[in-house]
């Protein structure tokens, strides 16, 4: 049987064998949101129904962890940008970039919300009224998600744009870092009062960002973040795309977990992130996941613990349509 306890373990470094299955990231998909009512878009923007959908993972599955919100857009939304809501089967995404009007990147503004002010928004308040929700649960591992100061600067200018000016703008660049550092910290900060886990997800991915300016891009800022998350919880980090690079830099933020997306040389990750802190991952979320069958995954998962995974999770996102029985086949993988 799945349990907090051993998750918790894990973290406290009574690591053993037990090698856990749980789910870090994204965790919604329409088969839990057809089995409790609670369907996105609006479970994206209400904290009961958020809150709800997200317990499903145990209710249904029997996984020990529960995670909030389903998506990356939170800080965007508070900052001001435009937000399309999604459907059903798909999260909500930015689709205006408030202060990267046609193309052109604008100064930090002098009127700038504050972290108090950031908090305290709609989007941020759902979530935090959401994990409020299901800290009542005490038997579940509670994660919370926040942006990492990277992936919210791509959210409020626009991926593509923030690459340009890395390369031709890098002091801009650095003030955007800089400014929203101490909102992301302060979200953290307040998440970690209730939940378990803070994950932060960053675009950290060298496709993106080339690694010399991992030290004023990553290096410079996360730590803040990290920080803001030990006040009251665990902290793991998690980065999707190409890092085999840079993944030693990664796991040396101060964190007490990462997970990365692996499946390019997965021996060359694990010894790449070393033993000291705790690694998730193991599972491909799409090519496994969803697109397999039960026994794919089984397979999948119990290899994942015998290379070294402490906790067996999807390595990004879990793809809205998985199915039902495949993420029992994680949550179980260890009965079999």
């Amino acid at each position: 049987m799945n349990s907090k306890d051993e998750i918790v373990r894990m973290f406290d470094g009574d690591r053993g064998d037990a090698h856990p299955p749980a789910i870090f990231t994204q965790s919604g998909t329409v088969g839990q949101m057809d089995s409790c009512g609670s369907h996105w878009p609006e479970a994206n923007f209400d904290a009961e129904k958020m809150a709800e959908l997200a317990l499903q993972t145990n209710k249904i599955f029997g996984f020990a962890t529960v995670r909030v919100p389903f998506c990356i857009t939170v800080d965007a939304d508070a900052f001001g940008c435009g937000i399309y809501p999604g459907s059903n089967d798909s999260q909500p995404s930015v689709e205006s970039f408030r202060y990267c009007p046609e193309g052109e990147i604008l100064d930090v503004p002098e009127d700038l919300i504050s972290p108090d002010e950031f908090i305290t928004s709609k989007r941020p308040s759902i979530v935090k009224e959401a994990a409020d929700i299901l800290s009542k649960n005490e038997d579940l591992f509670l994660i919370a998600a926040v942006n990492g100061p990277m992936a919210c600067v791509n959210n409020l200018l626009g991926m593509e744009n923030t690459m340009m000016a890395l390369m031709m703008e890098p002091d801009r660049m650095y003030s955007w870092l800089k400014a929203v550092t101490p909102h992301l910290s302060e979200f953290a900060r307040v998440l970690s009062e209730t939940a378990d886990c803070i994950m932060i997800t960053e675009e950290a991915s060298s496709e993106f960002t080339p690694p010399e300016y991992f030290d004023d891009v990553f290096q410079a800022y996360i730590p803040d973040v990290i920080a803001g998350a030990h006040k009251g919880a665990f902290c793991t980090t998690h980065t999707c795309g190409e890092t085999l690079d840079i993944a030693d830099r990664l796991c040396a933020l101060g964190q007490d977990g990462i997970s990365l997306q692996t499946d390019s040389d997965p021996d060359a990750y694990m010894q790449a992130m070393g033993k000291e802190i705790v690694k998730l991952g193991g599972v491909r979320p799409v090519d496994t996941l969803m697109m397999k069958k039960p026994e794919d995954v089984l397979a999948e998962a119990k290899h994942a613990a015998e290379i070294g995974f402490d906790i067996v999770t999807p390595e990004c996102g879990v793809p809205p349509q998985t199915p039902n029985e495949n993420l029992m086949a994680l949550a179980h993988y260890r009965e079999h």
